[in-house]
């Protein structure tokens, strides 16, 4: 049976406030694959091509939104996926028009921080400042037990940057470690710039150990950030060396939007910070968010790795700041009714941000319908980039689950599991490469990785922890050593320096996988 289009409303456009209606932008032809293909995409409009199972739309944010299936069979479970996938173009905003940072530094002072850890963050928050515009706003905070403010919200200029960092030099180690008051400080002196207007905010934590002071668990300290990121405010955390939180500080920062980064040796601090900095002085669109308005009977089995809130029959998926060439996605698992021939809505979908280029708010928003046959037609396998997307979030839970098993000494169950993965994934890609060359289903516009290299980034990951999740060595003892004589044993492998470090560094990993 042939495949039934609907009709899909793709604009993209800037809300002009003076007329009260929408700019729309003019349609420019885009090249696309063979209607005929399994996962046909239909005839050019608006800003990409479009069908009932993919919709493209948007300039300076272009959403690309997809369903697993184009079509499913009638009758049967009616599982399929929404996928969507935001990237920023490579446009930046004229120099006359750049956005203010308004910027907080937070940074652990407590005693295990000594020696080299405080210097460098002290040294990567000064080029920090020094990375600033005049005209921005800063201010730094650092805390042990409690919060101390170094430098109160200061906008940038050229007589009192030497000032700001003096100041940040003047930390000195305290006590332990207590999380909560920094985010909480920091957040109230970001609210008490002198900034107006369009501004991006942004928030870095930096520590080296797990929270033992303050809120310790990690719903409240998700909650906190969650807050925090609904007042506009993302936050990128910064792990140093081999001791700290890594699941509270990766969880902050997927609460907020932000990156989780792992520094195993501190004196990599520059160039955490450059690459943030590169990130927030490249900045199109802030408030930017998701909204997924499910069709009747439609049903939310799960959301992947991302936060989110329910408005109804509403998702509503929170993406934040987008620098130049970002790229953020969301993956859903939905239950659609099949219980009829013929084109099922699925879900609308429509993307709200504010457009840092063209100084204006902007929207793009489509429809998405599957198309239920009852002849034997239905599309057998999952669209091949849907499918690597779900691979990526199941390669995030595996690295997650195997820490927990090294970290518990069962290093072998570790490695099973990871082996496992790497097997799984194998399988996957060979499909999805197979479907993808067969019935081509356009890749996502902007992509920033192809299918292939999708896979290998996550074989990589993979086979990486398999490597150093290895057990210990046992120790050698001399011949002449009596039965208990010898060297001593050394630490088990999850206790080991590389050991710990290999765990925070899958759970970057991990992180990334899911942003």
């Amino acid at each position: 049976m042939k495949l039934k289009t609907t009709a899909i409303l793709a604009v993209c456009g800037v809300l002009v406030s003076a007329a009260g209606a929408f700019a729309i932008p003019v349609a420019r032809p885009v090249a696309g694959p063979d209607p005929s293909a399994t996962n046909a995409i239909g005839v050019a409009a608006g800003e990409g091509w479009q069908s009932g199972a993919r919709i493209t739309a948007g300039d300076t944010l272009l959403v690309d939104a997809r369903l697993g299936h184009a079509s499913l069979p009638k009758a049967a479970a009616g599982e399929t996926y929404l996928f969507a996938q935001v990237t920023a173009s490579e446009d930046k905003a004229a120099p006359s028009a750049v956005t203010p940072m308004n910027l907080a530094i937070v940074v652990d002072r407590s005693g295990s921080m000594k020696g080299e850890r405080i210097a460098n963050a002290m040294n990567a928050a000064v080029f920090a400042v020094e990375r600033m515009r005049d005209g921005d706003s800063v201010t730094v905070v650092s805390f042990d037990t409690a919060a101390q403010v170094v430098v109160p919200p200061t906008r940038i200029s050229a007589g009192n940057r030497s000032s700001i960092e003096s100041a940040i030099r003047s930390i000195r180690l305290g006590g332990d470690t207590c999380i909560s008051c920094g985010l909480v400080e920091g957040m109230q002196q970001l609210a008490l710039t002198s900034l107006t207007g369009d501004r991006i905010s942004r928030m870095i934590l930096l520590s080296d150990g797990a929270t033992n002071a303050g809120v310790r668990d990690m719903a409240g300290l998700r909650g906190m950030a969650n807050r925090m990121h609904g007042r506009g405010v993302t936050i990128s955390t910064i792990g140093v060396d081999v001791d700290f939180d890594e699941k509270v500080m990766a969880a902050i920062a997927s609460e907020a939007n932000g990156r989780h980064y792992f520094v195993a040796n501190s004196s990599g601090l520059p160039a955490v910070f450059g690459q943030e900095f590169d990130d927030l002085l490249a900045s199109v669109a802030k408030e930017t968010e998701l909204a997924i308005s499910l069709a009747p009977g439609v049903e939310v089995a799960e959301v992947f790795d991302r936060s989110f809130r329910r408005e109804g029959n509403k998702l509503i998926v929170p993406f934040g700041t987008f620098s130049a060439k970002q790229e953020k996605t969301v993956l859903v698992k939905l239950r659609v009714p099949t219980d009829r021939d013929g084109d099922q809505p699925v879900a609308d979908v429509k993307l709200a941000f504010r457009d840092l280029v063209k100084r204006a708010d902007g929207a793009c928003s489509g429809s998405l319908s599957v198309a239920v046959k009852a002849d034997g037609s239905e599309q057998q396998e999952l669209d091949p980039f849907v499918a690597a997307r779900l691979e990526r979030s199941r390669t995030a839970q595996t690295l997650t689950e195997a820490n927990k098993l090294f970290e518990a000494g069962r290093v072998g169950e570790a490695r099973a599991k990871l082996a496992a993965r790497k097997t799984d994934l194998k399988k996957t890609e060979t499909t999805a490469l197979a479907f993808a060359a067969a019935a081509p289903s356009a890749a996502p516009r902007r992509s920033a990785r192809g299918l292939d290299r999708d896979f290998a980034d996550q074989a990589a990951a993979v086979d990486e922890a398999e490597q150093h999740f290895a057990p210990a060595p046992v120790a050698a003892r001399p011949a002449s050593a009596g039965p208990t004589g010898g060297f001593a044993a050394p630490p088990p492998a999850q206790a080991s320096r590389d050991g710990k470090a290999q765990v925070r560094a899958n759970q970057e990993k991990a992180s990334s996988f899911g942003f």
